[in-house]
């Protein structure tokens, strides 16, 4: 990466001055415990001079500064409060790279008329701060194909041919250097009041890697805002962002207008529910294509699944000039006023680790009627009953919790009447306050965990910052440090071992890698778990100020390695429709992995399309040879993997964790990092 030292330090200059290190927020951290988001595209159709964000009266802005004028900053930032969302993603640039703020990348490469004079980001963020709502901004890497031909020159794109580049003309250098200066000028201005940005896919095909030095530009926004996060549409893969987000159009699940038909995701999932993602109607023409009781109730299902931050983005545009298409406030505030009497039970929130909803779960699947999520404190667990009894039963029967919970009182959340429970071998039973009925929407329940209920790992789902990922390839695949806290065995966090991939310049190994956790706020630590290959010299530091310093360190105990076991054949698929990943197996335990998860991600593709697939593993461990499967997926444990523990010295109190390696070394593979203890 040295050879693009000198550019970023040039856009520095340029921009007269350069970032702090740490913004204002964790973004991360704020990002995954968020559930009630709003995403927005503004967008000018520029020199090609395509119809996109209309006005009240359905005319499109004579140009690119009436557009960028037209925006009511302050009654937009008024709106979103109204609805009670916690965060909104806003277009910073896309179609025809038109950056809604007075650019100097844009001048410097000669795309002057890309260029407006309000710094319209700016306006947008601090009324948005001002009423407490937090701000991502969307972007666009790779959109050279809308830009004109001679722009498309000047940028290193050489030649229009569709969604991708001529191949023969484009000059993949030039047009990263071009894209990591507007980057670093985006990060520059605005990284210290944002909590992230959103990296459009572009293609989905999931192959955006051919044109986008990916490890590049996550270099470029994590060097100076290492704390932001990045989300992208997820088409298979995230390659170095952050977070992939389930993107729907009126398309797959969401072609279905009945809320009844759409799953939940571990991502964040962003759909429109009007005709596009900025405002393509008249004032007048109704616009709206859900319910709202639907998307409410999506809303809270999807809360109770999404362990990887972002909850919900609902996606409407707004007028040039201010206000909305037809119905599109009118849904929102029906929203907000179902949400405001439970919002502790959706804001602010992790998905429940005592009652887990699975992903693709629909709300006619849930077998006790209901979701759960926690409070980030882990003091409270809420109980969503979105389909009560209907024998006109008074009480629910939840399983018993899966990590052993105990509880000392519920209440109903909407009125804080105290609710009759009983918790014993068989689960939790919970009863209705006197007087009260089942909502048909969403009726909470609050239960406030015992003292005496079990350490749990309040390290699952929290902000895990990286040293290095193996930079991804055209295989595809997160390399998000995420996995290492995802409680999901068969994901690992590995750092970089050698950094070569197609089209990217090679980056040394991280020799001294290391992985930081942000609990959040302070807790009182038992221990520590370790479970993976990790090998000699590896220590915890723990420490009360976030970013780590002043901590104490301990060693992690080495663990003795079993040898792998020989993989002698794999497929995946069905009926004939079977791909040899033999090689992808091996490759994988040779990576330090001893968990794989069954699904297309093994085959670069989906052997038997809409037809339920296995993974079979044909291995040899020693003298035996045995054979394993596991259906799509499911994971699969080919080795048992290593566990260390580091017991803390008693009352040990702290905010952040960090695993590393004392000495150089092999890179670290973590499957999972957990830490137990209690927050105070």
């Amino acid at each position: 990466m040295k050879s693009k030292l000198p550019l970023l330090a040039a856009a520095a200059m340029l921009l007269g001055s350069s970032a702090r290190i740490h913004a204002a927020t964790n973004g991360m951290a704020e990002f995954l415990k968020s559930k009630h988001g709003f995403f927005v595209h503004y967008v000018w159709g520029g020199s090609q001079d395509k119809p996109f964000t209309v006005d009240s009266k359905g005319k499109v802005p004579a140009s690119f500064d009436e557009l960028a004028e037209a925006f009511d900053a302050k009654g937009f930032a008024n709106d979103l409060s109204r609805w009670g969302v916690e965060y909104v993603i806003l277009t910073a640039w896309h179609y025809n790279i038109n950056p809604l703020f007075p650019s100097e990348t844009m001048a410097k490469w000669g795309l002057a008329n890309h260029r407006c004079k309000r710094d319209l980001l700016r306006d947008v963020i601090e009324s948005c701060k001002a009423k407490g709502i937090k701000v991502m901004l969307y972007t666009h890497p790779r959109d050279g194909h809308d830009l004109s031909q001679e722009d498309q020159t000047k940028t290193g794109w050489g030649g229009p041919n569709g969604t991708n580049p001529d191949w023969a003309k484009f000059d993949r250098k030039k047009w990263n250097d071009f894209s990591n200066e507007l980057y670093h000028e985006l990060i520059a201005r605005y990284g210290n009041d944002i909590i992230g940005i959103f990296s459009d896919e572009g293609s989905a095909a999931g192959d955006s890697w051919k044109v986008v030095d990916y490890p590049r530009l996550r270099q470029t926004v994590k060097s100076l805002q290492p704390d932001l996060m990045m989300e992208q549409n997820w088409y298979g893969t995230t390659y170095s962002l952050d977070v992939g987000c389930k993107e729907y159009a009126h398309w797959g699940e969401f072609a279905n207008r009945d809320g009844n038909a759409w799953p939940a995701w571990r991502m964040p999932v962003g759909t429109i529910f009007t005709p596009s993602w900025y405002a393509t109607k008249p004032a007048g023409d109704s616009a709206v294509y859900f319910k709202a009781e639907d998307m409410f109730r999506y809303t809270v299902l999807q809360a109770g699944a999404n362990h990887e931050g972002g909850g919900t983005q609902w996606a409407a545009g707004n007028h040039a000039g201010g206000g909305w298409e037809t119905g599109v406030a009118e849904t929102m505030e029906r929203i907000a006023s179902w949400m405001k009497p439970i919002a502790p039970s959706i804001k602010n929130t992790y998905a429940s680790v005592s009652w887990p909803t699975a992903r693709g779960t629909r709300i006619p699947d849930l077998k006790w009627g209901g979701v759960a999520t926690r409070a980030t404190d882990d003091s409270i667990e809420y109980i969503h009953i979105l389909t009560p009894p209907a024998d006109g039963r008074r009480s629910v029967q939840l399983p018993a919790p899966a990590d052993g919970r105990k509880f000392a009182k519920a209440i109903l959340l909407s009125n804080k009447k105290s609710a009759a429970f009983v918790q014993n071998s068989d689960g939790v039973r919970i009863t209705l306050p006197e007087g009260v009925s089942w909502d048909p929407l969403d009726t909470v329940f609050a239960l406030k965990v015992a003292e005496d209920s079990p350490l749990q790992n309040i390290a699952l789902w929290k902000a895990f910052r990286a040293s290095s990922f193996p930079d991804p390839g055209p295989d595809g695949g997160s390399a998000w440090a995420f996995a290492a806290v995802d409680g999901d065995s068969a994901t690992a966090w590995k750092s970089r071992p050698t950094g070569h991939t197609e089209g990217n310049e090679p980056q040394a190994p991280d020799a001294t890698p290391s992985g930081l956790i942000d609990l959040g706020q302070a807790a009182r630590i038992s221990h520590i778990e370790v479970l993976g290959p990790i090998g000699n010299d590896v220590v915890i530091d723990v420490s009360l100020d976030p970013a780590g310093s002043g901590a104490k360190t301990m060693p992690v105990p080495a663990k003795a390695s079993s040898p792998p076991p020989e993989i002698l054949k794999a497929t995946y698929g069905v009926d004939g429709q079977e791909a040899d990943v033999t090689a992808r197996i091996r490759e994988i335990l040779k990576s330090g992995t001893t968990t794989v998860l069954a699904g297309n991600a093994l085959a670069g593709g989906d052997p038997a399309p809409n037809k339920p697939k296995r993974l079979r593993i044909e291995m040899k461990t020693g003298d035996q040879t045995t054979t394993r499967d596991a259906a799509e997926s499911a994971a699969l444990e080919l080795v048992p993997p290593q566990l260390a523990r580091v017991d803390l010295p008693a009352d040990t109190r702290a905010q952040s964790i960090r695993i590393r390696r004392a000495q150089p070394g092999d890179p670290l593979v973590v499957q999972e990092l957990r830490v137990f203890g209690t927050f105070n």
